[in-house]
């Protein structure tokens, strides 16, 4: 920060406090509308595992709980309120803040983030539509990829999702009371000797999860006693998973144990968790995955390979490509983890007082959005609406982004 910010971001936090000063420092701004034809309806629901036992407590009795949020087509009607991006908001975003590095107060105007979904639609009725299982990364939220999630909904998909309870930053049971972030105490001593251990017992707990909602989707009636709306307009012979991070080694996992699974797509994925015999394995279904360009080359400068365990990703990530049936990567120069969320989209840096983010990379969010959103729906309508993928012709951008088939 120049001298000049510094005396403005003084002026302004004694005059107005340290919200006031937020806003200026990390100016945000509402998700685009996505570019489909259908509107989108959204709804929330607490969800209780009752085949699974709660791992991350000592409670015998205490059974599975999941946070879970459903996206359809509907009618549009620019009447409706849309939602806020943020389920709780209020109560969710310090958290955020706190994740995304800033200091609390400094995110509070997200609370004025709006989605582009509708709460309580009624679904279109003119069809079966694909669904899609999303899975945020570790301490991440259901709703960190809403963009994309809205793009797919918007040209005809179902998408569910749910906070991976205890694993993402902040979750809420049926009574509407946090549940925050906190580490499995058994299986962090079996880290202590063998990460690895820990990392795939969570990522299989992850994909228990995914598991679950698909289950329910398929019953006639949701556990709340109302009858089920989605499962007349969900096509479920066509099935696909995505995830960023953690959320794509979980998508991965996915693939090779669930046959109702038939594609799957990561974003600058952590595939740590996967075991000698996942990564040699063949899931003989396609998979895309968009990342950073050291996924490519470790000696490019990113933020996850600087541990050991981060370049034993990059090695797995490798390994997985060589052996799968069929695999594309496209790798966005400039990019880094968080420039695969929501952050990167809403974050505003070209505003006179922005504070320079450098966790979300330098990569021009535009062509970062441009890229997902194109890319992801044009990989699901090939897998599973069964249209033509023209991957190569996908590469528009001038030589910013690096488009890859495997194996090769």
């Amino acid at each position: 920060m120049n001298t000049f910010k510094i005396l403005i971001f003084i002026s302004i936090f004694n005059l107005f406090g340290c919200a006031a000063t937020g806003s200026l420092l990390v100016p945000l701004e509402s998700i685009e509308a996505p570019s489909g034809k259908y509107g989108i309806g959204t709804q929330v629901y607490f969800w209780e595992d009752k085949e699974r036992g709660e791992v991350y407590t000592t409670d015998p009795t205490d059974f599975r709980e999941l946070m879970v949020q459903i996206w359809y087509p509907a009618n549009k009607n620019a009447a409706y309120q849309k939602t806020p991006h943020v389920t709780f908001p209020e109560k969710s975003i310090s958290i955020i803040a706190k994740s995304a590095g800033l200091p609390t107060n400094f995110g509070k105007h997200g609370i004025q983030l709006k989605s582009n979904s509708v709460q309580g639609l009624s679904p279109v009725s003119d069809g079966e539509f694909p669904l899609i299982l999303f899975s945020h990364g570790d301490g991440g939220l259901l709703t960190q990829n809403t963009s994309q999630v809205e793009e797919l909904v918007s040209n005809g998909y179902v998408v569910i999702a749910c906070n991976h309870t205890y694993n993402a930053s902040i979750s809420f049971d049926k009574k509407g009371e946090p549940v925050l972030y906190k580490q499995n105490v058994k299986w962090n001593e079996q880290a202590q000797y063998h990460k690895k251990y820990y990392t795939n017992k969570l990522i299989n707990y992850r994909y228990q999860d995914l598991a679950f909602l698909l289950s329910q989707l398929k019953n006639d009636f949701l556990q709340n006693g109302q009858k089920n709306p989605y499962k007349e307009i969900i096509d479920f012979n066509n099935v696909g998973a995505m995830g960023h991070s953690m959320g794509g080694g979980t998508t991965y996992v996915g693939m090779l144990k669930d046959k109702n699974i038939k594609a799957g797509v990561a974003f600058d994925g952590w595939f740590y968790g996967l075991l000698e015999k996942d990564i040699l394995s063949d899931t003989k279904k396609p998979f895309l995955h968009l990342g950073q360009e050291q996924f490519l080359d470790t000696e490019v400068i990113g933020d996850i390979n600087g541990s050991k365990s981060g370049k034993e990703n990059f090695k797995i990530y490798n390994s997985m490509l060589k052996n799968n049936k069929e695999s594309y990567g496209v790798y966005i120069k400039n990019s880094l983890h968080y420039s695969y969320t929501d952050l990167k989209l809403i974050y505003d840096p070209d505003r006179p007082l922005a504070l320079p983010l450098k966790s979300l990379g330098e990569v021009d969010k535009d062509l970062v959005d441009k890229v997902m959103d194109k890319t992801i729906l044009n990989f699901f309508d090939y897998t599973l609406k069964k249209d033509q993928f023209d991957f190569e012709n996908l590469n528009t951008y001038n030589d910013q982004v690096i488009y890859k088939t495997y194996p090769n």
